[in-house]
């Protein structure tokens, strides 16, 4: 980040709500397996910690109609303390979440409008053919209806240090909302449901993965005791150097109306030849 910061959050520590995974890269004996310290802190309670930043910067109007992309570059432990950092930029804001060494954690930038941060055009144009031969570009998972729990909401915002009051009750729209970054919760638990069907078998990778970074673009805000529908699908797949990675996208609508779409990378180490 070149300009000087407008925003700086308070360093704070962010809890793992997922360290009861076991065998995933939230699991300390997992995670330690794999070289790391302990269990890294989901993705989307470090999303979440960013989003001050972006409250700060656009207000209310960012929840009708903004975008972020946030790349993950290292863990977060429970032990850590992190804080987020936004400067201003051309199309929008850059925002870090760094540790009280300086380590960046989470690289991000976010901005207003229609814009979807990501390209469309790039699906399948690096090395789609030489990874995961069974999973099909394209391929759909079945429809899930879902309503945002009220009580996961906050305690989402809670364990991230967001001490918007947004979430847990009033907002400018009425009722509490649902935090951006839990729609890649609710993903997530969609391609993990029983019924679902499975998009191939995921060959040549070195488990657990680990996902490398969230996109979303919001097109209003969703309200805790509302349903709504998911639609998700396999969007990109390659290989970086030893990484494998596999992209899903996903659309959210209330009735016919849609109201956010975001995509969320996952990424594994390639298994041994």
């Amino acid at each position: 980040m070149t300009d000087p910061p407008f925003f700086e959050g308070i360093y704070r520590k962010l809890v793992n709500t997922a360290a009861e995974q076991k065998e995933s890269i939230h699991d300390d004996a997992q995670a330690q397996r794999l070289g790391f310290r302990g269990g890294f802190v989901p993705g989307s309670i470090v999303g979440t910690a960013a989003l001050p930043a972006i409250v700060a910067a656009f207000g209310k109007e960012w929840m009708e109609g903004g975008w972020y992309s946030f790349t993950f570059v290292s863990p977060v432990y429970i032990d850590d303390e992190v804080h987020e950092v936004a400067g201003r930029t051309p199309d929008g804001i850059a925002i870090q979440v760094v540790d009280r060494s300086g380590r960046l954690c989470c690289n991000g930038r976010a901005g207003l409008g229609a814009t979807i941060p990501w390209n469309p055009s790039e699906d399948g144009a690096h090395g789609a053919e030489g990874v995961l031969p069974e999973v099909s570009l394209g391929f759909e998972f079945l429809p899930h209806e879902f309503t945002p729990e009220p009580d996961l909401c906050p305690a989402t915002v809670r364990s991230a240090g967001d001490t918007t009051p947004w979430y847990a009750g009033g907002s400018p729209w009425g009722g509490p909302i649902v935090p951006p970054e839990q729609l890649h919760v609710v993903a997530l638990h969609l391609m993990r449901e029983p019924r679902q069907p499975r998009p191939g078998r995921m060959e040549g990778i070195r488990e657990p993965g680990m996902w490398a970074q969230h996109d979303l673009a919001i097109e209003g805000p969703l309200f805790q005791d509302r349903t709504y529908t998911v639609k998700e699908r396999v969007a990109d797949k390659g290989r970086s150097g030893r990484t494998i990675y596999l992209t899903y996208e996903f659309e959210v609508f209330d009735g016919a109306r849609r109201v956010a779409r975001g995509r969320h990378k996952a990424k594994w180490l390639a298994a041994p030849e």
